[in-house]
């Protein structure tokens, strides 16, 4: 089995002024916002030309997006080995996703930046940044939907369930939670939790068929 070929050195350049860029951005995403930075300051930061960096990314949209898909990239890799085959059932399973993405936003992107790249995705304003993030959610998605048909086959959910239907049910009710979360620097994770844990116990208290009545004597 041959080895790949080595990263040649303008690889690793290009590679490395990439990492500078997505750095500087972070830093000043967190002290500005999107409005108010250029794509001068993230290049100064950066060490680099600002051709350099409309070159990789376009526009601040583009850079902000590329954040978000460098730490999407970690959250699957976190979600394949903390959540993937561990859990026998609905409400776990959505709950687990859910503080896994809390976490992982926290330790990545901070609810700051969450918050500019929601209203980045919603504004309008560029078409592209919204369609790379919903391919982003697809992603995310597929994960629950991946464990539906999981939980499916195990028995655990009855075989007329539709996975990819439910998965995307699940997914957005996750997500409003997740938008409650980061709407505020004071929202508590615990408390969006149980809001989600209400949400998931109402929903299926609803498609549990009840008892049937005892016959009359």
């Amino acid at each position: 089995m041959s080895e790949a070929p080595p990263t040649s050195l303008r690889e690793r350049q290009k590679e490395d002024r990439k990492a500078r860029i997505i750095a500087a951005a972070k830093r000043l995403f967190l002290e500005a916002g999107l409005e108010k930075i250029t794509m001068e300051a993230i290049a100064e930061i950066a060490g680099v030309s600002s051709v350099t960096v409309h070159n990789y990314y376009g526009t601040k949209s583009g850079v902000l997006l590329a954040l978000v898909a460098e730490s999407d990239r970690e959250l699957l890799a976190t979600l394949e080995g903390r959540l993937a085959g561990q859990c026998e059932s609905l409400t776990d399973l959505v709950l687990r996703f859910f503080e896994i993405v809390c976490a992982h936003t926290q330790t990545h992107l901070d609810k700051a930046i969450w918050r500019q790249v929601i209203a980045a995705s919603v504004s309008g304003t560029e078409p592209r940044f919204g369609k790379l993030y919903h391919e982003l959610d697809n992603r995310l998605a597929s994960v629950l939907i991946r464990e539906i048909e999981r939980l499916i086959g195990a028995g655990h959910l009855p075989e007329t369930t539709h996975p990819t239907h439910l998965g995307w049910a699940l997914f957005n009710l996750q997500n409003a939670r997740f938008i409650e979360y980061i709407s505020s620097d004071a929202a508590a994770q615990d408390q969006c939790r149980q809001h989600l844990s209400n949400d998931l116990n109402a929903l299926l208290a609803m498609a549990t068929p009840a008892p049937a009545a005892p016959p009359a004597t």
